[in-house]
């Protein structure tokens, strides 16, 4: 057919551990032919015709956690203490500490390169009277993206919905998020999972998911926390999180489509905290921290505007710097990568290390 989207939505429906197992394209190609009212892009149909196939290997210009040479690549953000980012270092304001042994900077490179984005909206019950201005803040994103970068859009309630996938021609649809409605509970640890096992996984060079959240989930049943902690931390794209706070609005449904009072979740009495609310903020926090992302609390703002503007910023304002790692033992354990830089009073933000597997 020749083209690289699809036609109408793709509902991911429940996770299940078989699909996951069969490789991500795969699994992704067996939930899409379920809707007779899509098309499959050649890629993803040529790659899943053979999903126990090993997948190819990234172009050698292509920036990924490891590669071949076995270079270990960190994109790596440096901000001021107020947040504001420095973009004029260079290679010698860098310090590279493995498990705490310096390391040489072998490669550097502080040029913005294009980034496949993708952007999911949590649209369970709670963001009801907010799902107006997240779609329209979530289309002045879109605008503002780069021409080289790519979009994926998805959202999630009792299930994920992938609404426009990566397209070959970067061609990027601000009506994604048009037919979204609000309702049903939230499988923010499955959503998590497939945007970053299914849809970003297939992406080569710079990749990040921009999740805009609570955090609270009340609907996964096949992925938990702690699996979604370890996969940001173990693969190769960077991960910003945008919290809202609905704990106020009280609502937030368990399934069925619907917006109804949760049992599980009850209305707090003034000045009343809840922890599911806490535990999710914390959790967003957590899971932008082990990408090397970042966490953006936009609870108190009227518009996302200002939360937006952090993550194109962030975006466009990393330096990735390259090691050649001593001794590698190829036995799954966790490296511990310190970055730092000589220049006092600055925050650096990376990744915490990378598996040697």
């Amino acid at each position: 057919m020749g083209l690289d989207r699809f036609d109408g939505l793709a509902r991911f429906g429940r996770l299940a551990r078989p699909l996951a197992k069969t490789g991500a394209c795969g699994a992704l190609l067996l939930c899409l032919c379920a809707s007779p009212c899509l098309r499959i892009p050649p890629r993803l149909a040529a790659q899943a015709a053979q999903p126990d196939a090993a997948p190819a290997e990234p172009p050698a210009a292509t920036a990924t956690i490891r590669v071949k040479v076995d270079m270990v690549s960190l994109p790596v953000a440096v901000t001021t203490r107020d947040g504001e980012h420095v973009k004029d270092l260079g290679r010698e304001d860098f310090e590279l500490l493995e498990n705490g042994v310096p390391q040489q900077v072998a490669g550097f490179d502080d040029a913005a390169r294009p980034v496949s984005v993708a952007l999911m909206l949590d649209t369970s019950g709670s963001t009801e009277r907010q799902l107006s201005r997240i779609r329209a803040d979530a289309v002045r994103f879109i605008r503002l993206l780069g021409e080289d970068d790519s979009l994926a859009a998805l959202s999630f309630a009792d299930e994920v919905v992938l609404w426009a996938p990566f397209d070959i021609y970067r061609r990027k649809d601000e009506d994604a998020f048009k037919r979204i409605k609000p309702g049903g509970g939230s499988a923010v640890y499955e959503a998590v999972w497939l945007a970053l096992e299914q849809v970003l996984k297939l992406e080569y060079g710079r990749k990040a998911l921009v999740l805009l959240s609570d955090g609270v989930d009340t609907r996964s049943s096949t992925v938990t926390r702690r699996e979604t902690l370890e996969l940001a931390k173990r693969g190769d794209a960077t991960v910003y999180c945008v919290y809202f706070d609905t704990g106020k609005d009280g609502r937030r449904g368990r399934g069925g489509g619907a917006t109804m009072p949760a049992p599980r979740l009850p209305f707090p009495r003034p000045g009343e905290k809840r922890p599911e609310y806490a535990a999710g903020r914390e959790y967003l926090m957590d899971l932008a921290a082990g990408s090397g992302g970042l966490f953006i609390d936009a609870s108190k703002n009227k518009d996302l505007g200002a939360a937006f503007a952090k993550v194109l910023d962030g975006l466009r304002c990393q330096y990735s710097l390259g090691y050649y790692p001593k001794e590698l033992r190829h036995d799954g354990k966790f490296r511990e990568v310190t970055v730092k830089v000589k220049r006092p009073g600055l925050v650096v933000r990376a990744k915490p290390g990378f598996y040697d597997d």
